[in-house]
């Protein structure tokens, strides 16, 4: 693992070598001594090679480093890249520190500086990892970025600091996902050391436990627990459930008082872990869209929540379900063009296969029960008692469930096409809405009050409010309607930010963070 080194230290180094430096490169970098050089180099000595030559060429070679205040800006970016959750010695800094500390080598120090700027442009815009590896399914689409064409503006504008500050993300997440990083290495050289709570059978209210003891010890830790507990006290009391409740509800886990793994789990999450899963968010971040849009649907996956945002202000908020551990609600971003109120359901194949054919095995009138039908590829209707549902006939067939109050989709849906067939609904089971745990879908997004939320969108339509979309859904009728206002959709995922000057942890759904977390360390 890499370890944290302080900012402030390392500023300090700079601002000393740099007050010696005065000018510093007495005798200029040549255009064929650069050329000469790049063409020796390996690359394990250069990370971005390709681009540096493309940079090179477009100057004849020409040397870019040989003022002191572009050297300056860089290295004092370079000294604070852990506030952005990276690393100094990630972009050559210490084999540049001394480089100007001996003064030699100019064009040695030339290319690193290069490199080095390439580098760290490319981890803040893009990030260090690559997202498409590291989840299971992806489709956020990123502007490119001519790095050389950045470099050659801010050089020649004096404004290497202004162009690579440009490019780190500037939603207010990131921002407090910084402050927090900045909290948590504080913490982590003042924490408390606590005795690792042991994984083991679930405990449930009122019963005994010999890790009860360390439980409680731990919630004190936390300042979730006011009660002092013995080493010898062994029972799961009223004070210590209320405690994990409480502990529960904030990292969004099943609020039951229950003791299983998963809650053992986020109990022994230290500052260390802590400090990870913030650099985690911030790296995920870093993946994202710098433009939103100026009216966009937001979803924050594990946190179960959708906000709509315009022009940089919250102007809904909706709790959701989404997709469970089989089914990921996929990360990506589009825009809504319509809605259809009353929607049949066209069942995907995977659960025609796997839930809906089997119940008809079971029992004949499941279709008819479920107001169910079955058609062809062309759409004509086909009487299931003709159709051997035993010897897998119904796997050529396409089963859609009809508009109404059972419809798995409820009274409307949002669309946005996209190839992952993800969009927006209601839905009947409204019950869900009230746990704290709501990944129970197949991946798309159900939404509460989504009625309301339907109206907002057609709010520019003047024919189009709450009550106009009721009374279609009780004519039983569909009814598509075009969205006219621009509006985006983006289904992100994170699981730590800043609220209200607290930092807020939450239950990783899908395990996303633990891949992310090995690579940034791995890198």
């Amino acid at each position: 693992m890499k370890c944290c080194k302080s900012f402030s230290f390392l500023f300090l180094i700079i601002l000393v070598t740099l007050s010696c430096e005065d000018e510093r490169v007495s005798n200029p970098v040549s255009a064929e001594e650069v050329s000469n050089l790049l063409d020796s180099y390996s690359s394990q000595s250069l990370h971005q090679q390709q681009m540096l030559r493309e940079f090179y060429e477009m100057r004849d070679f020409a040397p870019a480093w040989n003022e002191k205040s572009h050297r300056e800006s860089l290295l004092e970016e370079i000294a604070q890249a852990e506030e952005e959750g990276l690393f100094p010695e990630d972009y050559h800094y210490e084999q540049i520190r001394s480089l100007i500390e001996k003064n030699n080598s100019p064009v040695e120090l030339e290319l690193l500086l290069t490199d080095a700027f390439f580098e760290y442009a490319h981890d803040l815009y893009y990030g260090k990892t690559d997202p498409a590896q590291l989840n299971d399914i992806w489709g956020v689409k990123r502007k490119t970025l001519d790095f050389p064409q950045q470099l050659q503006s801010a050089l020649k504008k004096g404004q290497v600091q202004n162009v690579l500050a440009a490019m780190k993300p500037s939603h207010k997440v990131y921002a407090g996902l910084k402050n927090a990083l900045s909290t948590y290495r504080e913490r982590m050289k003042n924490e408390e050391s606590h005795v690792e709570i042991p994984q083991g059978e679930t405990l449930e209210p009122g019963k005994k436990d010999p890790r009860v003891a360390v439980i409680a010890q731990r919630l004190k830790q936390l300042g979730m627990l006011e009660k002092n507990y013995s080493s010898t006290d062994s029972i799961y009391d009223e004070d210590l459930q209320k405690a994990i409740r409480a502990f529960q509800k904030e990292k969004g886990l099943a609020t039951d008082e229950i003791l299983g793994n998963s809650t053992i789990k986020q109990l022994n999450m230290d500052d260390e872990s802590r400090y990870w899963q913030i650099m985690a968010n911030l790296e995920r971040w870093r993946w994202y869209p710098r433009d939103l849009g100026a009216h966009y649907v937001l979803i924050n996956i594990p946190n179960y929540k959708l906000v709509v945002v315009k022009n940089n202000k919250i102007m809904r908020s909706h709790n959701v379900i989404a997709g469970d551990v089989a089914h990921h609600t996929p990360i990506f971003s589009d825009s809504i063009q319509y809605i259809v109120i009353n929607p049949q359901w066209n069942i995907p194949a995977s659960i025609r296969d796997n839930e809906i054919i089997p119940q008809i095995e079971k029992n004949p009138n499941y279709l008819q029960s479920k107001n169910m039908f079955v058609t062809d590829a062309k759409g004509n209707r086909i009487d299931p008692g003709s159709v051997n549902w035993a010897k897998g006939e119904g796997k050529n067939y396409r089963i859609v469930q009809g508009p109404g109050a059972s419809n798995s989709l409820g009274h409307l849906k949002i669309i946005y096409p996209n190839q992952y067939s993800i969009y927006l609904h209601d839905t009947p089971a409204k019950a869900i809405f009230d746990q704290n745990i709501r990944a129970e879908s197949h991946g798309c997004v159900r939404v509460e009050e989504v009625i309301k939320l339907a109206a907002y969108l057609l709010k520019n339509q003047k024919e189009w409010n709450v009550k106009k979309i009721e009374e279609v859904i009780a004519s039983g009728k569909t009814r598509q309607v075009e969205v006219t206002q621009p509006v985006k959709v983006h289904h992100f995922y994170w699981t730590a930010w800043e609220e209200e000057g607290k930092i807020v942890f939450i239950n990783d759904i899908y395990e996303l963070d633990t891949a992310i977390i090995a690579a940034l360390k791995k890198d």
